[in-house]
């Protein structure tokens, strides 16, 4: 399990990540993956529950299908953005880990 970042951390400059599209953090070696939507940011463990392998690639990037599912790059399980649940592949009845977020002028921070 990667840790969770302490309240006020600074995870992302809004502006540094993709829209939509989703991003490992810089804080502690990419341990959270960030998912933006517009003004909107959700944050998830960076681990698919399924194996415990990262969910970015190796170059920090998230794979966004349709912009509606995060994709696991290492077994295709998918993930629905709202609250984490896999909708398909073989971590089915799996769940990502919620990271609270805060957006603060253009700053994402955890909560």
């Amino acid at each position: 399990m990667r840790p969770k970042p302490p309240s006020g951390t600074l995870l992302a400059q809004l502006d540094d990540l993709p829209d939509p599209g989703a991003r490992a953090s810089d804080w502690e070696g990419g341990a959270v993956l960030l998912v933006r939507q517009g003004d909107r940011v959700t944050g998830w463990s960076n681990l698919c529950p399924h194996a415990g392998l990262p969910l970015a690639l190796p170059d920090g990037r998230g794979l966004l299908h349709k912009g509606e599912t995060l994709v696991c790059p290492v077994h295709g399980a998918s993930f629905e953005l709202e609250g984490g649940t896999c909708t398909g592949g073989p971590a089915a009845g799996d769940r990502l880990t919620p990271i609270p977020l805060v957006l603060d002028n253009g700053e994402v921070r955890a909560a």
